[in-house]
C-alpha cells in the first residue's frame, strides 16, 4: 500500500490542460503539492502546465510507481495493458462507468480486473476520488480545486470513504465550518481489488493517523474487518449505507430474519470496539473526540459549567438519558464556587455563571468554576459552554486544558456564538486539543462514546472449532442420513444439536393420534403437543402448537385440532411442558460478508418484537461466549432480575460455544434456530428449534 501513499512517480493517464476537464483538475491538484515525478500521459499535449507531457506510458523515460486513469471507461483496459507493460504495480482508476452503472459496466470492470490480476498490478477503484494527504499536500484526486481555496487543515483523523463525497464539499465543510483537521482521506469507489480493509490495516500502522473515521456500503471481506478492529489501539468510527432489507431468506428462521436491517453488522463491529455513526458530521466528530479523549470513566461524572441555566438543565437531561452522570460535588467545592458567586446563590451543578459575571467578569468567573471542579474527586469531565464573539477573545484556554490534563480529567466544550467569534474559538479549541460541539446533544454522544470505548467484547476470530471427535462423527452421520436440503422439523433438529450435547426437552414423535395418545399416558402430564409439517418453521402461527396440557381430556382435543390443520400430513411431537422463568434465542447462520456467525438474545414469541440480540463470529472461544451474553440490553433478567435464579452462564456459554461448532465444521449448515431456549432456574434447555441445510 506503500506505493499507493507515498509514491516516488506518478503518471497521470488521461491528463488534460483544457479548463474544467478531470484530467486538467488532476494536475492542478498534483501540482499543489507533490513532489516527486510527475508525467502526464496524452498524446494531444506536448506540455501540460509547464511540465512534459508523453503520449503513451510506455514513452516513458523512468520508472513510474503509481499511474492515475482518468479516461473514457472503454478505455481503462487498453491502459491497464500499457501499465503492465511498463511494469507499473500500483493503479488507481479514478474514471467512472463500471459495476455501478449495470452489466455492462460490470462486465466491464471484470475485464480491468482481469488485465491487472495478469499484469501483478493491485488497482484501486474504479469509480472513486482516489487520495488526499493533506500534511503532506498530496491531492490525487479530480476533486475541484476550489474545495480547497479556503486552505486545508492538517490533521490526524484519516478517512476511508466507498464514495465520491471528497468532491461534494466534505472536506471543505468539514474544515470550514467545523474546524476538523484531517490527515488522508481515501475513496476507494467500487473496491474491484483494494478495499477498506488493505486500507484500514495501513492506517493502523500510519503513526500520522490517530483515528479513522470510515463510510462504507458493504464490507466483503467483514471477518478480516473484524480481526483488524478487534486489534486496533486506534478508535475506528464507521457510517453505513445501505442498510435496510433483510433478503427474502429472512422469513425462514428468526435466526435470519434478526441478523436483518444491519442488526447483525452493527452488533458484530461493536463487539470488535467500533463505534457507529448515524450521519458525516458525527461521524468525524466522534473520530476526533475519540482521539482526543485517551480515557473516560464509564459514568463520566460530569460538571457542567454555563452561561444558560436552560442549557445547563438540558445538559442534565442528556447526560443522564446517555447513561451518564452528573456529578454531586464536595462541600469543598461548593465553598470555592460560593466565592465566585453572589452571595445570594448558592453553588450547585450546573453551575449557571451569569450572575457572577458582573460580579467577577466573565472569562475570569469561567476560569475560577473551572479550576474549581478540576480539584473535585468525584468530577471526571468538565462540560463547558461558552457564547463567543461577545467578551474579547478567551485567552484561558491553553491553561484550561493544561489543568484538566494534570487532573486526570476531560475537558470538552459547546460552542454558540457571534460568526467571528465562535470560528476562532473553535480554531482556538482545536489547537489545544480540546473537542469542541455546536450541538450539546453532539457532546453528549460523543463522550458517551467514549465512556463505551473501553468496553470491547472479546474477539477470537480465526481459532479452530474445539469440539470432540467423537461429537463431530456422530453429527456427521446423522447429517449423512437426513435430508440432503431444505428445513428440517423440529424434532431432528433437535436431535443433531443434541450430537454436540446441547441440552434438549424430553420428547417422543407419533405418526397417529392414537400412538401420540399412548406416548402421552406413558409421558404424564403436563404436554405440549404439536404439529410437524415438512418445511414449515413457524408452527404457531399455523395453530400446530398447543402448551401446558395438563389433562387427557385436554390433549385429546388440542389432538383432534392439530390434526385438522394437518391434512394427514406429517407427524405429531409429544414433549414434557417445560414452564420456564423467562425464554432466550440462540442460532446460527452464514452472512455473505461475515461467514459463519451465532447470535444469543431475548427469545419466545416477543422476539419479533424485542430485537435484543447479539452476534459474534464463529467459531467462539468460551470467554468471547460468556462476553456475548453480557452484551444483551436486558441482561439484568439473566442475572437474577427480581428474585429469579439468575442464568447459568457457563452452561448457556457452551451451547453458544457448541452451535458455533456445529455450524462450522458442517458448510452444509445454512442455519440453526433454537427458539426458545427455555431457562427454569437458570439452566437453559431447547424446547423448540431448526435446522436449515442449503
Amino acid at each position: 500500500m506503500k506505493s499507493f501513499f507515498l509514491p516516488s512517480s506518478i503518471a497521470v493517464i488521461g491528463a488534460s490542460d483544457r479548463d474544467n476537464s478531470l484530467g486538467s483538475q488532476m494536475i492542478t491538484n498534483l501540482l499543489y503539492g507533490y513532489r516527486g515525478n510527475l508525467y502526464p500521459v496524452n498524446p494531444n499535449y506536448k506540455e501540460i502546465r509547464r511540465v512534459p507531457c508523453f503520449p503513451s506510458v510506455d514513452a516513458i523515460p523512468g520508472i513510474v510507481d503509481l499511474a492515475i486513469i482518468i479516461v473514457p471507461a472503454p478505455a481503462v483496459p487498453d491502459a491497464l495493458e500499457d501499465c503492465a507493460r511498463k511494469g507499473v504495480r500500483r493503479v488507481m482508476i479514478q474514471s467512472a462507468g463500471f459495476a455501478e452503472v449495470g452489466q455492462a459496466g460490470a462486465e466491464l470492470q471484470e475485464k480491468c480486473s482481469s488485465t491487472a490480476r495478469a499484469g501483478d498490478i493491485r488497482v484501486w477503484g474504479p469509480n472513486c476520488m482516489g487520495l488526499v494527504d493533506i500534511p503532506r499536500g498530496h491531492l490525487f484526486t479530480f476533486m475541484h480545486p476550489k474545495v480547497y481555496e479556503d486552505g486545508l487543515i492538517p490533521g490526524r483523523i484519516s478517512i476511508i470513504v466507498q464514495s465520491g463525497m471528497l468532491s461534494a464539499g466534505f472536506l471543505a465543510d468539514l474544515m470550514s465550518e467545523r474546524s476538523i483537521g484531517v490527515g488522508k482521506a481515501c475513496s476507494i469507489g467500487n473496491k474491484s481489488d483494494v478495499d477498506e480493509c488493505d486500507v484500514l490495516e495501513y492506517l493502523l500502522d500510519d503513526d500520522e493517523t490517530d483515528a479513522v473515521a470510515m463510510y462504507l456500503e458493504s464490507i466483503p471481506r467483514g471477518r478480516r474487518f473484524v480481526e483488524l478492529a478487534r486489534t486496533s489501539t486506534k478508535p475506528l468510527v464507521v457510517l453505513k449505507g445501505g442498510k435496510s432489507g433483510a433478503g427474502a431468506k429472512a422469513a425462514l428462521s428468526h435466526t435470519s430474519s434478526l441478523a436483518g436491517d444491519a442488526r447483525l453488522q452493527n452488533s458484530l463491529l461493536e463487539g470488535a470496539g467500533v463505534t457507529l455513526a448515524h450521519d458525516f458530521q458525527q461521524m468525524m466528530e466522534l473520530a476526533r473526540d475519540l482521539s482526543l479523549i485517551s480515557h473516560t470513566p464509564p459514568k463520566c461524572r460530569t460538571a457542567i459549567v454555563t452561561f444558560s441555566g436552560g442549557a445547563g438543565i438540558l445538559s442534565c437531561d442528556l447526560l443522564e438519558e446517555a447513561g451518564l452522570k452528573v456529578a454531586e460535588f464536595s462541600k469543598e467545592t461548593k465553598a470555592n464556587l460560593g466565592k465566585v458567586f453572589p452571595d445570594w446563590l448558592p453553588a450547585a451543578n450546573p453551575v449557571d455563571l451569569f450572575p457572577a459575571f458582573a460580579l467577577r467578569g466573565p472569562l475570569a468567573a469561567y476560569r475560577s468554576a473551572v479550576d474549581a471542579v478540576l480539584a473535585d474527586p468525584g468530577v471526571d469531565v468538565v462540560f463547558m459552554h461558552y457564547f463567543a464573539g461577545l467578551y474579547r477573545n478567551f485567552d484561558g484556554m491553553r491553561e484550561m486544558k493544561e489543568a484538566a490534563d494534570r487532573a486526570g480529567k476531560i475537558l470538552i466544550m459547546w460552542v454558540i456564538g457571534r460568526r467571528e467569534g465562535t470560528r476562532i474559538f473553535r480554531e482556538e479549541a482545536r489547537k489545544n486539543g480540546i473537542p469542541v460541539h455546536s450541538e450539546l446533544s453532539r457532546a453528549v454522544e460523543c463522550l458517551a462514546a467514549a465512556s463505551r470505548r473501553e468496553a470491547k467484547a472479546v474477539v477470537t476470530v480465526g481459532q479452530e472449532p474445539a469440539a470432540p471427535a467423537a461429537a463431530v462423527d456422530k453429527a456427521s452421520r446423522f447429517l449423512e442420513a437426513g435430508p440432503p436440503v431444505g428445513v428440517w422439523d423440529e424434532y431432528e433438529s433437535k436431535r443433531l444439536l443434541a450430537c454436540f450435547d446441547i441440552p434438549i426437552v424430553e420428547e417422543k414423535t407419533a405418526e397417529t393420534a392414537d400412538e401420540a395418545s399412548s406416548v402421552a399416558e406413558n409421558m404424564g402430564y403436563p404436554l405440549a403437543l404439536k404439529g410437524l409439517v415438512p418445511d414449515m418453521v413457524h408452527k404457531t402461527e399455523s395453530g400446530l402448537v398447543h402448551l401446558n396440557i395438563g389433562s387427557t381430556e385436554a390433549f385429546n382435543e388440542a389432538l383432534a385440532a392439530i390434526a385438522e390443520r394437518m391434512g394427514g400430513k406429517g407427524r405429531f411431537l409429544i414433549q414434557r411442558y417445560r414452564a420456564g422463568d423467562y425464554e432466550l434465542i440462540a442460532g446460527f447462520l452464514r452472512d455473505a460478508q461475515f461467514g459463519p456467525c451465532v447470535m444469543f438474545g431475548i427469545g419466545g414469541i416477543f422476539s419479533e418484537l424485542q430485537q435484543d440480540v447479539v452476534f459474534a463470529c464463529a467459531p467462539l472461544s468460551v470467554e468471547e461466549a460468556r462476553s456475548m451474553i453480557g452484551r444483551v440490553r436486558n441482561v439484568r433478567l439473566l442475572r437474577g432480575f427480581r428474585g429469579t435464579v439468575p442464568l447459568d452462564e457457563e452452561e448457556a456459554a457452551r451451547v453458544l460455544v457448541a452451535l458455533g461448532d456445529l455450524g462450522t465444521l458442517f458448510p452444509e449448515i445454512e442455519q440453526i434456530d433454537i427458539n426458545p431456549l427455555v431457562v427454569k432456574d437458570g439452566s437453559p434447555v431447547a424446547v423448540d428449534a431448526s435446522v436449515i441445510l442449503g
